[in-house]
């Protein structure tokens, strides 16, 4: 009886362990700064604390605010948000969200300033 406990535990632990690669590995997101840009490839290479470049596939949804945009519309520097799955070595995105830059702000003035 034990063994056939341990032998379902055994079973039960592989079954959760394939989770990812029957229902999806588990989604992660990342935000950094964008460094290089590679439409052909479909690629996009976001300085996090290192370099990661991440895949787009023909169904990644990018976006800057409301809008759908392309890969290759995304600027060198602009700072995005990418969800994406990794796949053994690759990391391929399921949405890029491109954030706005805000408008130059005027900063409020010092009270050594006022006149």
């Amino acid at each position: 009886m034990k063994a056939n406990s341990i032998m379902l535990a055994v079973v039960v632990m592989a079954l959760m362990g394939g989770c990812g690669l029957v229902f999806g590995a588990e989604s992660q997101t990342k935000t950094g700064t964008v460094k290089k840009i590679d439409a052909t490839a479909k690629q996009i290479t976001v300085l996090v604390a290192r370099e990661l470049t991440f895949t787009a596939t023909d169904t990644t949804k990018i976006t800057i605010g409301d809008k759908e945009i392309k890969l290759a519309d995304i600027e060198i520097g602009a700072t995005v948000t990418v969800d994406y799955v990794k796949d053994g070595e690759a990391r391929n995105a399921s949405k890029i969200v491109v954030t706005k830059k805000d408008e130059k702000k005027e900063e409020p003035k010092k009270d050594g300033d006022r006149k």
